[in-house]
């Protein structure tokens, strides 16, 4: 997730939730960061939104959600699990496109994938209860799919979260161009992943 983890906002003191898109996260999805709790939180019931160009299809696995903690204490190793997530169109317009020119993709775990991170909250947990310190994030990224267009130029992306299926999505990050956000070789990584449709 090295290459798709930019932006960081600090969350309850507890974590930090890194964004894809180097645009300073919105006023709403600040306080919707604030009130994450990552650790407690069902990950059956956790849903991200993605948008991105109408000229950029994504499938399952073409965006990456992960969660990490690393100790301060070098002693207790590390927790780090990255699960791909399942997306579909937004067709029943859970959240409304920025443009007429974006396209909305809505992303949830496997039943595996949500298990894999529940048992990831569950070592976090132990650490924290256990007084050790250190540093986490929990990401979301886009790593692959297709492009429509002859060359791809710019991989514009912006981001919600909802936390409940009861909630509405509210959105994390201003709508921003991640090829030109990200330093060369990282943004080179990300167009090596990303293909012509057939």
């Amino acid at each position: 997730m090295g290459q798709n983890t930019l932006k960081s906002v600090a969350l309850a003191g507890l974590i930090l939730l890194s964004l894809i898109a180097c645009s300073s996260v919105t006023p709403r999805g600040l306080i919707a960061a604030s009130r994450l709790d990552p650790l407690n939180s069902d990950a059956a019931k956790l849903a991200v939104a993605v948008g991105v160009p109408n000229t950029v299809r994504l499938v399952d696995g073409d965006a990456e959600f992960a969660l990490s903690f690393v100790p301060e204490d070098t002693q207790y190793a590390p927790v780090s699990e990255t699960v791909s997530l399942q997306v579909r169109p937004s067709q029943d317009i859970v959240v409304e496109p920025n443009s007429t020119s974006e396209t909305i993709y809505v992303a949830q775990f496997s039943q595996g994938d949500a298990d894999r991170i529940a048992a990831a909250q569950a070592r976090i947990k132990a650490l924290k209860n256990n007084g050790v310190e250190g540093e986490g994030s929990l990401s979301i990224g886009v790593v692959g799919g297709c492009f429509t267009q002859e060359t791809l130029t710019s991989l514009p992306v912006s981001t919600w979260l909802r936390t409940d299926p009861t909630a509405s999505f509210v959105r994390l990050t201003r709508t921003q161009d991640m090829l030109a956000a990200l330093p060369a070789d990282e943004a080179a990584a990300i167009k090596a992943n990303l293909s012509a449709c057939n």
